[in-house]
């Protein structure tokens, strides 16, 4: 009876009221952080979209940006009624499939090497073999250049002084894109193989070796076959990012009129006349439709496929004794080393220091390079204009993607979805054709923003999202919620959470996250020539500029002083943690 009334009492006695101020406070404190987040989406939307659309436009409108026109089909009819379109499509797939096939093809070797054979020194050949990526385009094209040139390359005059013969090498060719992107390629590739080739269970390799193939029927009948569906993706993602490529097709593949997409979208707005800003929109967007068709069959091809090559019985790899042959796969990684990043990087440091371009003589040795650089009033706003352009540009995209990588990382704003799609957009469209939409985009604005530094961020901050919001992120994941969710528990909201608690834990991989970002944007040119002028100089377009003009000995000076500038942020970045595991690059 006592137990009854006690619960009788217990269930009529008058619940404890809510507080009003308090539940107002907690619904203004979430509707203030749906706020920030949907102006957050708002602003990146703005970002990515809006030049997206005035790129389409661009390409139904008959005047260049900023006149006043009509809409018309005409830049789509003349453009895929004239042969050349064709030619620059087949051109491009070439060159593409071309270099993809090599560097696949050197890429899988030099991982299996590195990975399942005895070969001396694995470990500082894998370090080698990586050392390519990290390399800028513009440098590449810039030593094999000055090393292939038909008339003044190195090589070829060695070849007619020393043994008489003519030149054998033209590095404005098909040919020699080819060769130059394959060897930045299959470092990439090689990235993304040879962690999953170290992991990959060896039991069936063991089975076969014990049944008795040999190391090399192994390789092509076991390995291969189950390596081939991440060789493929791997290839296939190189193929997508080469598209992107600008450097080498304009300064190789420009003076021997061999068109793809990049360079015949800059040729038509640099080189034709009158400019042609009609063609090179309706490229642009069959270029961007291009790209997101190659990156849906790409998701088509991993999704729902188990590409499992890791189990979860423990092995260790079976290492292959080459014998005397481990020193011919020593020889092979390092004549790649010597090839890729050895040979042209000496180039340009040698040539840097020379009075004439191609004439590696000790009489013609000089210091005058670097002096004309002190004295050139062009490279010093470059210089300047760089670190003022990349480093604001840095801070801010790295401070906007710190707010991404929050929002679609550590919460559950309805939103976050899209606004993860939307960072990652730019990484689809290639850089000229970026910088085309942004040229639509923002002279037709009623601020004048062009021929600003200003402008310079913006293009920057648009380009730079897809890598600061995954270097963010994955440094982001790497904490646990207990001291957030403490933070929240006790009233705070997300932003003094995120900036009082989150913020601190991630100040090493925000400034390493910084650098990495400014290296990108220090070397980024074909997003940024179309507005670079007369006091808004970079230094990788003047750089550029140059190689166009010619100036090979100045070229060769200006690149080494950008490309110490690059390593320098490099080595402190990766001392910050910017490349740690969490990051997802």
């Amino acid at each position: 009876m006592a137990t009854a009334v006690q619960a009788g009492e217990l269930s009529t006695a008058p619940r404890p009221r809510a507080n009003p101020v308090r539940g107002r406070r907690q619904r203004v404190r979430l509707n203030a952080g749906f706020a920030a987040m949907s102006l957050l989406t708002v602003v990146v939307a703005f970002l990515v979209l809006f030049p997206i659309c005035m790129l389409l436009f661009g390409s139904f409108w008959t005047a260049r940006p900023g006149f006043p026109g009509t809409l018309t089909l005409q830049n789509y009819i003349a453009a895929y009624t004239s042969l050349e379109t064709y030619q620059v499509l087949v051109t491009t797939v070439l060159l593409m499939g071309g270099k993809t096939v090599l560097a696949v093809a050197l890429a899988t070797t030099l991982a299996w090497i590195v990975t399942r054979t005895d070969t001396p020194g694995r470990g500082l050949l894998e370090v080698l073999i990586t050392l390519p990526f990290f390399i800028p385009g513009l440098l590449e094209a810039i030593g094999w250049i000055e090393l292939l040139s038909p008339n003044a390359g190195t090589i070829n005059v060695w070849l007619r002084s020393t043994l008489g013969l003519p030149s054998a090498f033209n590095i404005y060719s098909l040919g020699g894109m080819i060769w130059v992107l394959s060897l930045g390629s299959t470092s990439f590739i090689f990235l993304l193989v040879v962690n999953a080739l170290r992991n990959m269970d060896a039991s069936l390799e063991e089975s076969a070796r014990a049944s008795g193939a040999g190391a090399v029927r192994t390789a092509l009948t076991v390995t291969l076959p189950l390596m081939a569906p991440i060789i493929l993706s791997a290839g296939l993602l190189s193929f997508i990012r080469a598209m992107d490529a600008f450097e080498v097709p304009v300064l190789l593949g420009l003076p021997a009129k061999v068109m793809v997409f990049s360079n015949r979208i800059y040729a038509a707005v640099e080189y034709d006349y009158p400019v042609n800003y009609g063609l090179a929109t309706a490229l642009g967007v069959s270029f961007v439709a291009l790209m997101l068709v190659l990156i849906y069959f790409q998701n088509r091809l991993l999704r729902g496929r188990d590409y499992s090559v890791v189990t979860g019985k423990g092995y260790k790899p079976r290492v292959v004794r080459l014998g005397r042959f481990r020193y011919v796969t020593l020889a092979f990684c390092l004549l790649y080393f010597g090839i890729a990043t050895l040979l042209p990087l000496s180039q340009v440091f040698i040539g840097s220091f020379l009075k004439v371009f191609g004439l590696p003589r000790a009489d013609l040795f000089t210091f005058d390079n670097y002096l004309a650089i002190l004295s050139d009033a062009t490279l010093w706003r470059g210089l300047i204009n760089t670190f003022i352009v990349c480093g604001a540009a840095a801070a801010v995209t790295v401070l906007l993607c710190a707010l991404i990588a929050y929002t679609f990382t550590r919460t559950h704003f309805i939103g976050r979805r899209p606004l993860e799609i939307l960072s990652w957009l730019p990484w689809a469209i290639p850089g000229i054709v970026a910088g085309l939409g942004m040229l639509w985009a923002y002279i037709t604005l009623p601020v004048p923003l062009y021929g600003t530094l200003l402008l310079l961020v913006i293009v920057l901050l648009t380009t730079g999202l897809p890598l600061g919001s995954r270097v963010m992120s994955g440094s982001m994941v790497q904490f646990g919620r207990e001291l957030e969710e403490s933070s929240r528990v006790h009233g705070a909201g997300w932003l003094y959470t995120f900036t009082h608690i989150l913020a601190p834990l991630l100040k090493p991989a925000l400034a390493g996250a910084f650098l990495l970002v400014f290296v990108s944007f220090s070397r980024a040119v074909s997003t940024t020539i179309l507005f670079v002028g007369p006091g808004t100089e970079l230094l990788a377009v003047t750089l550029f500029s140059y190689s166009q003009a010619g100036k090979f000995a100045i070229v060769s000076a200006l690149a080494i002083v950008l490309m110490l500038i690059n390593v320098t942020a490099l080595v402190i970045a990766r001392r910050m943690g910017a490349f740690g595991d969490g990051a997802h690059l």
